[in-house]
């Protein structure tokens, strides 16, 4: 079976980005591990890249390896990938134990998707945006001990060796339980988000030739505090309804606030519809999936001169808006999971408020199709234009899995995504584009 598998890689086709994640089937077996090879380049130099990911799950406990082998043309391999205890740990993925809201949950690696509360200040967090060239491992602390008042906590760094981009949520019940029917249930918040150094990822976002001029000898740092009061209002069977507040400032800037928010269940359909409002200063989403990107931007002045300016300077020339955010999340017998979410923000000087999410799984189970995945966002545009995809920063991606054998043991995993250039006026599909195209296998014990 080795050699098959081997041999089946080593025809594949591939060509693989440098920012691709490592493919994930969702199983419940023990062990899997996904082999991949292609092209990548670094520094100018063309690498034979040979990437095999490990997962392993024991009852609540699952952990990944990400071994990622570079070869020269002469087929010899970089050492310097390899030399150091860091670069020992930065070829671990994912350690897990638990699920959020448990009494314990642990999690540690890369992070591919974090939303926080209600989204208001982080959604879509992702430290892994230039993985595997820059591999940060962060770690997520969880505790939700049954005890009175129900407290919870979440403690969280996005990088462990750097812990700059911080974060800490706590909530409890403050009304105790069998006090007031439905008041008891209510639930207060507060979260406290901090990046020490929003300089610290220049070198990834500058070209080189401008790194050792631009970089400054200071630290700039910028934290975010949120209070939310959340209130159930009525479960009965398979439904259920809940009001909820929040409010963010930004520290040295402005403030955002939710007012309100309804959230209602119906088993097959989730629904959260809010009314938002930002103050001058303020940007909701402060930390999205481009956050790494921009926590420092280079910019050039009228006289063509370049300089940087940190994603909070950026917020402190935004003027007030208001509008709405709504979501709606469907689950069609556990084999069709789709989520769209939308956010109109007005105001006299906004021109870009609009945003849109959008992704459906189809676990088909046909013949030897296993699913198929696709994702679409575009935030902060002028117009909406459903029919309209690529548009500056928006996001698509498409993923399918197929069972290479009757047993549904090896996978084929495609991956396809586009990402459009952040620029004045119109995209030009082919110019404007950065592709990423992967292949791989995976085999499950």
């Amino acid at each position: 079976m080795t050699k098959k598998i081997m041999f089946f890689v080593m025809l594949l086709p591939l060509v693989l980005a440098a920012q691709s994640i490592p493919f994930n089937v969702r199983t419940s077996t023990r062990f899997s591990t996904s082999t991949m090879v292609g092209k990548v380049h670094e520094d100018s130099i063309s690498y034979n890249q040979l990437r095999v990911i490990q997962e392993f799950k024991i009852k609540k406990f699952s952990f990944g390896l990400d071994l990622d082998f570079l070869f020269d043309n002469n087929m010899k391999l970089k050492t310097s990938d390899w030399d150091q205890l860091s670069d020992i740990l930065n070829k671990i993925y994912y350690m897990r134990y638990g699920r959020q809201g448990e009494p314990i949950y642990v999690h540690f690696g890369g992070l591919p998707r974090v939303s926080q509360r209600n989204g208001l200040v982080m959604l879509n967090y992702s430290n892994m945006l230039f993985y595997p060239n820059y591999r940060q491992n962060g770690i997520i602390l969880g505790s939700s001990p049954d005890i009175f008042l129900k407290p919870e906590l979440t403690l969280f760094s996005t990088n462990i060796q750097k812990n700059e981009v911080l974060g800490v949520l706590a909530s409890i019940q403050p009304v105790p339980e069998n006090t007031v029917k439905i008041l008891d249930q209510a639930k207060l918040s507060m979260s406290y988000y901090l990046d020490r150094n929003q300089y610290s990822n220049l070198k990834h976002v500058v070209p080189d030739s401008l790194y050792l001029q631009l970089k400054p000898n200071k630290k700039d740092s910028a934290s975010i505090i949120t209070f939310e009061y959340r209130q159930p209002l009525y479960e009965k069977d398979k439904m259920k309804f809940e009001m909820y507040s929040e409010m963010a400032h930004l520290i040295t800037g402005g403030s955002g606030y939710i007012l309100p928010g309804i959230y209602a269940d119906f088993d097959v359909a989730k629904i959260n519809l809010e009314y938002r409002i930002h103050g001058k200063k303020f940007s909701h989403m402060y930390f999205d999936r481009y956050y790494e990107e921009d926590r420092v931007s280079l910019h050039y002045d009228e006289d063509d001169l370049p300089y940087l300016k940190t994603k909070e300077q950026c917020v402190k020339e935004m003027d007030a808006s208001y509008g709405f955010y709504g979501k709606v999340q469907g689950n069609i017998a556990k084999k069709v999971k789709t989520s769209v979410a939308w956010q109109n923000m007005y105001g006299k000087e906004l021109k870009k408020g609009k945003s849109l999410w959008f992704d459906v799984r189809v676990d088909t189970d046909y013949k030897r199709l296993e699913n198929i995945k696709i994702a679409y966002s575009k935030t902060n545009v002028e117009k909406l234009s459903l029919g309209k995809i690529a548009v500056p920063r928006a996001h698509l991606s498409t993923e399918f899995t197929l069972s290479a054998n009757d047993k549904r043991r090896l996978f084929i995993i495609g991956k396809y995504k586009e990402k459009y250039k952040d620029k004045e006026g119109d995209i030009k599909w082919w110019k404007d584009t950065k592709r990423s195209v992967s292949v791989g296998v995976k085999y499950v014990f």
